[in-house]
């Protein structure tokens, strides 16, 4: 078997559609065993590696899913009854997604993306449930379509016409286009990005919106939506440092997505997030990174709590996930051990028990990592996080939500903060309020620079959002922005991004 490419199965429940298509679950690839049969085909895009659904999985096979970092697979077995799925994008359009952006054909992106819009807008109660199950090669290829299929989602949600739609898929198709000119050695780094490189993987966009410039099949809606679909909400983006209104809808939409897809993969340095840690980002940046209803719209499209993925309920029982309920964080299940179906939203039984963990990786909660693109470097001394706040209860929130990777010392003004780092030691990340007396905090920031601590990178920690603000943030090399009160997952995940360089690939 050869070198494997990247597979994503877009899966999708109708309720009001009685047909059964499949009946299957998600195993992860450590759970995989010899003897347990596929209810789902895995390809790579070179089809140069096959597993046929109804495959019997062998020794050979499991380990081989091991090694190329898959996620996992569809199985079909007992737990699997009452577990339907109806697709929603064929793999023949997915394919062709891929080869198409692969080889940057944009007339056959044009083509992908029409039949994109009509299989999705076919449907009519739409919720896109995925679990990744690619390896970790041809990642930029096959996230774009993905991204695709949110984005036409998210957007048939937020009510755009179909010929918008299409502009939508097209657009969100060729958004990393631009990738194909940064250098491999930048793009797939293991480690943390220097500066430089930094800048280097800034200019995808611009050079995405460039290779569509000169083509008259793409609109300027669509070019537009290219070049700033890592703009945010707050001015913090790139390339332009557009705020609110300034974004387009369409980059919003990408934009969100992007992220959202980055967050749920696996790749050969991270673990995919559980969509529910994923979903708890997205909210966290509402209105800094994130448009709200954007947000909003991805979470009336993608189930918190997918069909077909395990769980781990707070009495300590395992449960597989059966359908959705009118309330999404509250899923029918089946436990595993019992073999009997909960409806949580109702169950009298089960009305305090809560979902503790959840999705491909059961993961414990220090070992989620930030974003899809983070690195962890390999240096023995434990980084420092400053947290600088005239409140001590913000303080104790800020150092509580950041948890225990990193060391944290606690200051309670701008001017002990500077003698701090002149004195003792320079810290990996700052974390400032604005609002202090004495010194606020963009003078503090000021001084720290003038006095030559260019590198350190800064989050702005305060209930200041407006525009002038933000601006003199920005001004003061800023690398973030937060408004308070600040969801705990969402400020440390952004805190280990801005530790490791890798904030808003």
């Amino acid at each position: 078997m050869e070198e494997t490419g990247l597979w994503f199965h877009y899966i999708i429940i109708l309720n009001d559609y009685k047909t059964q298509v499949k009946v299957m679950r998600f195993v992860t690839a450590d759970a995989l065993a010899p003897g347990m049969v596929l209810a789902k085909k895995i390809i790579s895009s070179t089809k140069s590696f096959m597993l046929a659904e109804g495959t019997q999985l062998t020794e050979k096979y499991v380990r081989y899913l091991r090694e190329k970092g898959y996620l996992g697979a569809y199985i079909s077995d007992s737990l699997s009854e009452g577990v339907v799925y109806h697709e929603t994008v064929s793999d023949e359009t997915f394919e062709s997604g891929v080869a198409a952006v692969a080889e940057g054909n944009v007339e056959s992106i044009i083509d992908v993306s029409k039949n994109l819009v009509q299989e999705i807008v076919s449907n009519t109660a739409i919720s896109v449930d995925l679990v990744d199950l690619r390896s970790y090669d041809d990642y930029t290829y096959h996230h774009s379509v993905n991204v695709g299929v949110y984005s036409v989602a998210v957007g048939r949600v937020m009510g755009l016409s179909s010929a918008e739609l299409e502009e939508l898929a097209i657009a969100a198709l060729c958004h990393d286009l631009g990738k194909s000119r940064i250098p491999n050695e930048v793009l797939n780094k293991p480690g943390r990005l220097t500066d430089e490189e930094y800048d280097i993987i800034k200019n995808h966009a611009k050079f995405s919106y460039d290779i569509l410039y000169d083509n008259d099949q793409i609109s300027a809606a669509i070019r537009q939506a290219v070049l700033m679909h890592h703009e945010n909400e707050n001015g913090t983006g790139y390339p332009l440092g557009r705020t609110g209104d300034e974004i387009p809808k369409f980059a919003k939409i990408i934009h969100a997505c992007d992220v959202y897809d980055a967050l749920t993969s696996k790749r050969s340095y991270k673990d995919p997030y559980p969509h529910d840690k994923a979903h708890e980002y997205m909210r966290g940046g509402e209105g800094t990174l994130f448009d709200e209803q954007v947000v909003e719209a991805i979470e009336n499209v993608i189930p918190i709590y997918p069909p077909g993925i395990d769980i781990v309920l707070s009495n300590g029982e395992e449960a597989i996930v059966l359908d959705q309920t009118a309330d999404p964080m509250r899923p029918l299940i089946r436990l595993k051990h019992r073999v009997l179906t909960i409806d949580l939203s109702n169950n009298p039984a089960y009305k305090d028990i809560t979902i503790v963990s959840s999705g491909a990786y059961i993961q414990e909660e220090e070992k989620v990592e930030a974003l899809n693109e983070n690195r962890s470097g390999n240096s023995t001394l434990r980084k420092l996080v400053m947290v600088v706040d005239d409140s001590s209860i913000s303080l104790m929130q800020t150092q509580a939500a950041i948890g225990s990777n990193y060391d944290v010392v606690k200051i309670t003004n701008g001017i002990d903060a500077i003698s701090y780092i002149k004195e003792k030691r320079v810290p990996d990340l700052i974390i400032m309020d604005v609002e202090m007396p004495v010194v606020n905090g963009i003078s503090a920031v000021r001084t720290i620079r003038d006095n030559g601590y260019t590198k350190v990178p800064v989050i702005f920690l305060t209930a200041s959002c407006d525009r002038e603000t933000v601006m003199k943030g920005k001004a003061v090399g800023a690398i973030d922005y937060i408004i308070k009160p600040a969801n705990p997952t969402y400020l440390k995940e952004r805190v280990t991004a801005a530790i490791e360089g890798e904030i808003d690939r």
